[in-house]
């Protein structure tokens, strides 16, 4: 059988860079190697592409390791002594790209629209997809007009409008939540009881992001949910996983809860009833179609007194072999070998 020839692109500029990598290990172990020659592509944290030679590149462990201890292993196994522009893609005759990136410059859309120039086919949405999804509040405004229930927010944008005025006349009471506006992995986020406490994230938010969301802060279980599609003849065929319930040990799901072990309990399928489930599934489908995502996403949500709230959908989520979608694929039986060759079928037809 012929093998496809696929970049698997990770690491990358993000604040995620070490959750690609992750991620990434679990991808490049679990595609079909009689469909597909895999070759892993270090994007490191200076946005240099580290492309390896030959049929068989090495895609060493990652655990235990820092970023700089993996980037010199994965260039001294493979025998690389410098890096290149993204453009060095072409040099190697990739026939696609499956996206192994989170975050920032990986999941909203920059990414994405390089690939497109470079006419080089990538698993996961397109350029407008994830830019909508990475800005939580537009994605908000497009959920609203779908029906979603939003808890109420606000979009600051720095030098734009004056932050501690606005603070202080918020349409809604409060305890508040906060986050910047297009990061992503709970980066940054956290709650406010009072104004003071406010400024304080929105300040620290602003050393580094333009633009932050303050929303209210709406209290219950913790859940996420998972689409895929898969193609029949030249349709795609988009369906809702089993939700997971998240029980943080942390006060919410923050950065730490979601990628340290241990940090939180998972439970797939959520026990929150068949009325419930059948409402996520619901309501993820027309996340995933309001935003016009492709190949999968996973959108996460707060139910209280009933009803889920949603807070954002994820265009690339976690690929490690304990993350949300393959627990939510196991437990409907779909193994993630087969999940992969549906992204990068869909990517190439």
């Amino acid at each position: 059988m012929t093998q496809t020839k696929i970049a698997l692109l990770f690491g990358g500029i993000s604040g995620e860079h070490i959750i690609s990598i992750r991620s990434s290990y679990f991808i490049f172990n679990t595609i079909d190697r009689e469909k597909y020659q895999v070759c892993p592509v270090y994007i490191d944290q200076l946005g240099k592409f580290w492309i390896p030679d030959g049929k068989d590149p090495a895609y060493p462990d990652p655990a235990g390791k820092s970023e700089t201890e993996f980037l010199n292993e994965f260039t001294s196994v493979n025998g690389m002594t410098k890096p290149s522009s993204g453009a060095g893609l072409l040099e190697h005759g990739f026939q696609a790209a499956f996206l192994g990136l989170h975050g920032g410059a990986g999941e909203d859309g920059r990414i994405q629209g390089f690939l497109d120039v470079l006419e080089i086919p990538h698993t996961g949405s397109g350029v407008l997809a994830s830019a909508l999804a990475m800005d939580k509040y537009r994605a908000n405004l497009l959920f609203q007009t779908v029906g979603i229930p939003v808890a109420p927010f606000v979009d600051l944008e720095k030098g734009k409008s004056d932050a501690r005025k606005t603070v202080l006349n918020l349409p809604f009471p409060f305890p508040v939540f906060i986050k910047p506006t297009l990061g992503g992995s709970s980066v940054n986020t956290g709650m406010a009881k009072t104004p003071e406490e406010a400024m304080v994230l929105i300040d620290k938010i602003f050393v580094s992001e333009d633009r932050v969301l303050i929303q209210k802060l709406i209290s219950g279980t913790e859940v996420s949910i998972g689409v895929l599609e898969r193609s029949e003849g030249e349709k795609r065929i988009p369906f809702p996983l089993v939700p997971t319930e998240i029980r943080p040990k942390s006060e919410f799901f923050d950065f730490e809860a979601k990628y340290t072990k241990g940090g939180s309990e998972e439970i797939t399928p959520a026990p929150v009833g068949d009325e419930i489930t059948k409402k996520l599934q619901d309501y993820t489908l027309k996340c995933h179609e309001i935003l016009g995502c492709k190949g999968y996403s996973r959108t996460d949500f707060i139910i209280s007194d009933g009803i889920p709230y949603v807070l954002e959908t994820n265009t690339l989520p976690g690929m490690t072999g304990t993350s949300l979608i393959p627990q939510q694929a196991k437990a409907l039986g779909i193994e993630m070998k087969e999940v992969f060759t549906w992204l990068l079928r869909i990517a190439l037809s």
